[in-house]
């Protein structure tokens, strides 16, 4: 069994979800699994895996300072001490010090690099940052470092990574990130599908603000009796102002800020929904939209790379031109008009999504990873 390291700041929490134990479960059939992470909390251990936290402070930025750029003695000591064969590094810049560590010391492990879509974009747009000119740049630089000296990248989108593995002469697997297929089903005892729902962090790349737009049109267009949740977390205070304000100023009903629910709160949710509304400015392989596929509910979103295939034209997602309200008007009142295209689009998407996620595929993709490393 080889031992394999996941490094970068995602939150796994006080305690892990059941999704995540659900991921950690399968890994462990064939993998040791280690985390190097980022939070307040105490580490995490049991029988499926083993999470370090780097402390955090009170001050964003200095966490990724710290994290990014002054974490080498934990990172090497926890590497050293566990033996790790592999390590899989969130973004290029996670893996800037996993490339360091192994260029001055002995310590001898392949280095994965994980690309889930412009994670540059994601990170200026989802805070508010100072300095945008200053970081690119230095983020650049880094990210030419990383890729010329890791061994493999794994990705969501084939052209973006097929490209990147070209230019760096790498070798490259394209799979979806974790979904939880034991929690994202479609429910055998069927609830009346109503509403419609988003389900993401309100940003300003994910168009909340434009979906609220569109909605407002299509109430008024089409005799909608549901309501349209919206959920997911609220980084950007800013931005979560403006959809309110928008929603006061014109007087919208049947609109919900749900906030952030747990796995299993969302699965029933979408079992309950009529369709996913999505209106994205870019995506690598929405997970969002495999989730959904798992429990039967279509989907229309905006037609972007990542999305428009395979979603678009597997199946299971009705597109619209990008920021098109129109557009996604008439899509909206083409769907609930039809009521065999809705039941069409949901075995599309299910079906779609079973290829993508279904039981056993993350692990495969794994295994696929190491033997292509080790042969």
């Amino acid at each position: 069994m080889k031992n394999l390291l996941l490094y970068g700041t995602t939150n796994y929490g006080k305690k892990l979800s059941s999704s995540d134990l659900n991921k950690f479960k399968e890994l462990s059939r064939e993998f040791n699994i280690y985390i190097i992470s980022q939070n307040k909390y105490e580490n995490i251990e049991n029988e499926f895996v083993s999470i370090f936290y780097i402390k955090k402070t009170n001050n964003r930025y200095l966490n990724y300072i710290k994290f990014y750029f002054l974490n080498f003695i934990n990172f090497y000591k926890i590497v050293k001490s566990k033996n790790i064969d592999i390590v899989s590094a969130k973004d290029p810049i996670s893996a800037f010090i996993p490339v360091l560590i192994r260029k001055v010391s002995k310590l001898d492990y392949k280095l994965i690099i994980e690309h889930h879509g412009n994670y540059l974009n994601l990170l200026l747009n989802q805070r508010t940052f100072y300095f945008h000119k200053t970081i690119t740049l230095i983020s650049k630089l880094i990210e030419q470092f990383s890729y010329k000296n890791c061994d493999f990248i794994r990705g969501v989108h084939e052209l973006e990574v097929s490209q990147i593995a070209e230019k760096y002469n790498k070798k490259f697997s394209i799979f979806p990130a974790w979904v939880d297929y034991s929690t994202f089903y479609k429910f055998e005892k069927k609830k009346l599908r109503k509403n419609l729902i988003f389900i993401g962090n309100v940003i300003p790349r994910k168009g909340v603000l434009f979906l609220l737009r569109a909605y407002k049109e299509f109430v008024k267009k089409f005799n909608y009796n549901g309501e349209f949740l919206i959920i997911g977390d609220h980084p950007n205070k800013e931005y979560l102002k403006k959809c309110l304000d928008y929603i006061s100023d014109e007087k919208i009903e049947g609109v919900s800020f749900i906030g952030k629910k747990p796995s299993n709160e969302i699965a029933e949710l979408m079992n309950s929904s009529s369709v996913l509304l999505m209106a994205s400015s870019f995506e690598g392989l929405p997970r969002i939209l495999i989730e959904s596929g798992l429990c039967e509910l279509p989907s229309i979103s905006s037609d972007i790379q990542g999305i428009s295939t395979p979603f678009g034209t597997d199946g299971g997602t009705m597109l619209y031109e990008y920021e098109n309200i129109d557009k996604l008007v008439l899509k909206l009142i083409d769907f609930f008009k039809d009521e065999e295209k809705q039941i069409q689009l949901g075995k599309d998407s299910f079906n779609l999504s079973q290829k993508l996620a279904g039981k056993g595929k993350f692990l495969h993709n794994w295994k696929n990873i190491e033997i292509s490393l080790y042969g």
